[in-house]
């Protein structure tokens, strides 16, 4: 079959594209700009083209699989309905692929990559060998985000943006958490949860944390297995992960857990994950740069915030933290603009970047990233290089700076390290 992928550089879809061309399919694919995924690609052999143009849809392709960033008006989409070429979003695709393995989705507000990445890590020590889908780049799979199995089982992150993961047919189910989000695509917070409480309906197995109000009200209508696992003191891990923070013991606690459930050899999964480092942009070190050590994060919740900060307190705890944030969205800022005032004071040093846009409303973007500093007025704003490097003078030797969101602020943040 011939595929064309457009949008291949997200980090979604390119793990199918991957998986594609594994299989034997004929790939091909474009985006507007260059990703962090296209050595990856190109090492599996995928054509890639950037822009993208009407011309790189071939009368002779058999199927168009779009992210969802691209909407029907996109040049190549376009391109496919003159020519009466099938289209299929990446996350249609994926649900339909989910039905031909035994599929382990991992759900969630907040964790869901990091979880894979220790999944990941703890079946490689094991002669387990399940195909995976993860929404970052992994050492584990030499710089990618995928993984071609050698068995019937495929593990998968389970996006709830837009309802997505309902295509998804999952036997398992890892839940991570559940705290409403993505305010633009679920207005109220029930709308939130009953989403969840849908889309585990009809797996088999559901995992998560005993005592986790948020798992437990999305699971309060389930009629399959619930295996619930009590929260692990911070001893329990310390000496193992190389991840810091409560939220990491917490995702290997449940990593730990579907390995009991699949039989896997635990002391050979523990040495896995003792081995694991992290997801790309997951509390990730770019380096040491004038004795200050440089982070990149791609948090853009509260709950996130506090978590990262909190890790890195654990790792650093005579250091003080410089945070240069990004607020992903307005409809999110704006909605939980308190939660994120209360979240960045945990920072000893805080600065705002500009907002991502990103299906904002007219209405939405009225908020103003201004509105922080006349919240707490110790905030200042960061929008080029020349104001990071005066951000950090409020560090010294051995304090961190983390650069933090979902937008632009990773391309910025490493530019300034570099």
């Amino acid at each position: 079959m011939k595929i064309h992928f457009v949008g291949i550089g997200g980090i979604g879809i390119s793990g199918i594209a991957q998986f594609c061309k594994e299989r034997g399919d004929e790939v091909t694919g474009s985006d507007i700009v260059e990703s962090e995924i296209f050595p990856a690609l190109q090492e599996s052999g995928i054509s890639i083209s950037v822009p993208q143009k009407a011309e790189n849809i071939s009368s002779d392709c058999d199927l168009v699989i779009y992210t969802e960033a691209v909407d029907e008006n996109n040049p190549e989409r376009v391109s496919a309905k003159e020519k009466g070429i099938r289209e299929m979003s990446y996350f249609r695709f994926l649900g339909e692929l989910s039905a031909e393995f035994h599929t382990i989705a991992v759900a969630g507000t907040h964790g869901k990559t990091t979880t894979c990445g220790l999944i990941a890590a703890g079946m490689k020590g094991n002669q387990f060998d399940p195909t995976f889908f993860v929404g970052s780049t992994l050492a584990e799979f030499n710089g990618s985000n995928f993984h071609l199995g050698t068995n019937d089982w495929m593990v998968c992150e389970a996006c709830e943006y837009r309802n997505n993961f309902q295509y998804l047919k999952s036997e398992i189910v890892v839940l991570t958490n559940v705290e409403w989000d993505h305010p633009d695509s679920y207005p109220t917070e029930e709308s939130y949860f009953e989403a969840f409480r849908s889309f585990v309906e009809d797996a088999k197995l559901v995992i998560y944390h005993r005592g986790d109000e948020g798992a437990e009200r999305a699971l309060e209508k389930f009629k399959g297995e619930k295996f619930s696992i009590p929260a692990q003191s911070p001893n329990s891990w310390e000496s193992l992960l190389q991840l810091t923070g409560q939220h990491n013991y917490d995702n290997a606690t449940l990593s730990l857990a579907l390995a009991h459930k699949l039989e896997l050899n635990l002391e050979q999964f523990k040495k896995g994950l003792g081995m694991f480092t992290g997801a790309g942009r997951r509390q990730e070190l770019l380096g040491t740069k004038d004795g200050i050590h440089i982070y990149d994060d791609y948090g853009h919740h509260p709950t996130e915030i506090r978590a990262t900060l909190s890790g890195l307190r654990e790792k650093y705890p005579d250091s003080r933290i410089g945070l240069i944030y990004e607020p992903h969205q307005f409809s999110r800022t704006k909605q939980f603009f308190e939660e994120f005032v209360e979240a960045l004071r945990l920072a000893d040093f805080t600065a705002l970047f500009p907002i991502y846009e990103a299906r904002d409303s007219e209405e939405d973007k009225q908020f103003r990233i201004e509105n922080f500093l006349t919240a707490e007025p110790s905030f200042s704003l960061v929008t080029t290089k020349a104001d990071a490097q005066e951000f950090q003078k409020n560090l010294r030797e051995g304090d961190v700076l983390l650069f933090m969101g979902a937008g632009k602020i990773s391309v910025f943040g490493r530019e300034f390290f570099a």
